[in-house]
């Protein structure tokens, strides 16, 4: 899953983050378990660089450093509804200085920033989002790999695009490079993963639901390098009854930091955890709830209770309790699934053990 830093984190987006965040917490108690995260799978896209593109045409004086979130999400709403189409070779530097030297632009930066510190407010650490690394395999030598394996329906000797072969499996073509010779954002993703695939790993992509088509040809196209694969489509979370993508606005007042930000008389610990009951136990994976502030408020002060009768942990056996726990609700392939286990362990007639609460939800 890939969110370019154009936009603050949405209800959609936190529920994705706290999802990976306990999914990999928990799971990496039973199980080998490696995060793959690397800014570059999402800043490498003309999604980012053509609004980075337009923000230096329209304000090549903006001091971005102070700017706050929504702000720069107002710019990134506006550059989508004036349906600006940059001319693709201004945006050769930008992708080139991206891919070589992991060139993010001030305001991607300033993006990534706020959300580092709105995350660290919610008790999410260890996602990678400071990881800016060069991706793991080069644009030409997937190329050249896909070829090799009969995977690609090529156009460029005709000056047309590159499309992933779908059709082998019943999927349609899906474009991969366009004419201009920019790839789009499945690339940086196979040149991340393919050359980690082996034998002994189970590859789990966790993914919004509405790409699911693009997620199942990422799957056979794994599968065709020989990695196992299984996949973990979550439901977007529409505000006020609408679903939408973050650039045609509409989440004001239901970003992260507006959520952080809110006036309440909870402490961090009953933020943490209220915030993992609502996105991770009450929306479950394909849940078609639109947000509901009243309602977190609600998981966020239950939060609170549960945690001010938490007993001390002093019994050794906790612990293992926890362990159970988490193998019990070990998925079938090996990870544990956050609505399950917020479901089981936290709902209405359950006492959870401290170290569960510690360790996983706050």
């Amino acid at each position: 899953m890939t969110i370019t830093p154009t936009k603050p984190l949405t209800p959609t987006h936190i529920k994705g983050l706290l999802w990976t965040d306990l999914l990999v917490k928990a799971s990496a108690r039973v199980t080998g378990v490696r995060l793959v995260w690397n800014d570059r799978m999402a800043t490498l896209t003309t999604q980012s660089t053509a609004f980075w593109h337009y923000l230096d045409l329209t304000e090549p004086c903006t001091d971005w450093s102070g700017e706050s979130g929504t702000r720069i999400g107002e710019r990134y709403v506006r550059f989508h509804a004036e349906r600006r189409k940059p001319d693709p070779r201004a945006l050769d530097d930008y992708l080139t200085r991206a891919d070589d030297h992991g060139w993010v632009h001030p305001a991607g930066r300033r993006m990534l920033d706020l959300w580092r510190a709105d995350l660290e407010v919610l008790g999410v650490d260890g996602l990678g989002l400071a990881e800016n690394r060069p991706l793991a395999g080069t644009a030409g030598a997937m190329i050249e790999a896909l070829a090799e394996r009969g995977l690609l329906v090529d156009h460029r000797r005709f000056g047309g695009p590159v499309h992933l072969d779908g059709p082998r499996w019943g999927m349609p073509l899906r474009q991969l490079i366009g004419g201009d010779g920019h790839a789009n954002y499945l690339m940086p993703i196979l040149r991340e993963l393919v050359p980690m695939v082996r034998s002994d790993r189970l590859f789990l992509l966790v993914h919004d639901e509405e790409l699911t088509a693009d997620y199942l040809l990422l799957e056979r196209v794994l599968g065709e390098f020989g990695a196992r694969v299984t996949r973990l489509a979550l439901s977007r979370v529409p505000v006020n009854g609408t679903v939408r993508s973050s650039r045609y606005g509409g989440w004001d007042g239901a970003t992260l930091a507006d959520l952080s930000a809110a006036p309440g008389t909870a402490g961090r610990a009953a933020y943490r955890l209220g915030m993992r009951m609502y996105f991770a136990g009450t929306l479950h994976r394909r849940s078609a709830q639109s947000f509901r502030m009243p309602l977190l408020r609600r998981c966020v002060g239950r939060a609170a209770r549960l945690l001010d009768r938490a007993p001390a942990d002093r019994d050794e056996t906790a612990g293992q309790q926890l362990m159970r726990t988490l193998s019990r609700l070990q998925a079938q392939l090996g990870y544990v699934d956050p609505y399950r286990l917020t479901t089981s362990s936290l709902g209405r007639r359950s006492t959870p053990p401290t170290p569960l609460l510690r360790a996983l939800y706050t």
